[in-house]
C-alpha cells in the first residue's frame, strides 16, 4: 500500500485552538436500574492541549449518532472505500 501523499509543507494542526477534540473512547458502560433500566456510554475526549473531559451518553442517544454517521459516511462497497468514507466499528 503506497504512503499517502502530503499536499502541503506544513499542516494546520499547529493552528488549531488547545480545546479542539483529536480523540475519543469509550472509557465505562454503566448500567442504571431502576424504573427504567438502561445503559450509559462515558466517552472521554482529549484535547490538542491535552485536557480531557467526559461525556455521559445513553446507548439509545449513541445508537442514533453511530447510525447517523453510518449512513453518511459508510462506504457503498466496504471493500473498496472512496476518500470520504469510513468503516465505523459495530456497536454490541
Amino acid at each position: 500500500m503506497s504512503q499517502p501523499q502530503q499536499i502541503r509543507d506544513e499542516s494546520d494542526f499547529d493552528q488549531l485552538p488547545d480545546n479542539i477534540p483529536i480523540s475519543a473512547t469509550i472509557a465505562d458502560i454503566l448500567e442504571k436500574k431502576g424504573f427504567i433500566d438502561y445503559f450509559r456510554f462515558v466517552v472521554e475526549v482529549k484535547t490538542k492541549g491535552g485536557s480531557k473531559y467526559l461525556i455521559y451518553r445513553r446507548y439509545r442517544e449513541f445508537f442514533n449518532l453511530h447510525q447517523t454517521l453510518e449512513n453518511k459516511y459508510s462506504p457503498e462497497d466496504p471493500e473498496r472505500p472512496g476518500p470520504n468514507t469510513c468503516a465505523l466499528p459495530p456497536l454490541p
